[in-house]
């Protein structure tokens, strides 16, 4: 029979699940609000940062490090969409930039960060001669 310590879970695991369904809120009310304002003409962005978020999400609960790096391509896309669209205006970059920028500094917390591993990739069978 297990002991206690070993049926619990790590405090990395809730930290990075929890910080997941954090990120999973985040990209529902993106892709809600996104597919509205595209059905009424506006810009795709929001209905696309909502996917990229729903997927860095999938993948932070799983424990897989690629849901960090899709959210950091989310935030690439994010700057290039605000430069392109309010210029260099400093006032009008700001409420474009800082909410996406402080939701993913939560990667950078060590519990986080150090729930998430590099996925397992099997090798294929031409690669088995190693």
């Amino acid at each position: 029979m297990a002991t206690w310590a070993e049926q619990t879970t790590p405090p990395r695991a809730v930290a990075r699940r929890g910080y997941a369904l954090v990120l999973g809120l985040v990209a529902a009310l993106l892709l809600w609000g996104g597919a509205d304002l595209l059905m009424l003409g506006g810009s795709p962005y929001y209905l696309l940062a909502g996917l990229a978020v729903a997927a860095s999400a999938w993948l932070t609960w799983r424990g897989n490090r690629n849901g960090a790096w899709v959210y950091g391509a989310m935030l690439a896309a994010t700057l290039a969409w605000s430069l392109w669209e309010a210029g260099l205006d400093g006032w009008a970059l700001m409420p474009r930039l800082v909410g996406p920028a402080i939701l993913g500094f939560g990667f950078l917390l060590p519990p986080i960060r150090r729930g998430l591993r590099v996925p397992e990739v099997e090798p294929k069978a031409w690669q088995s001669w190693r």
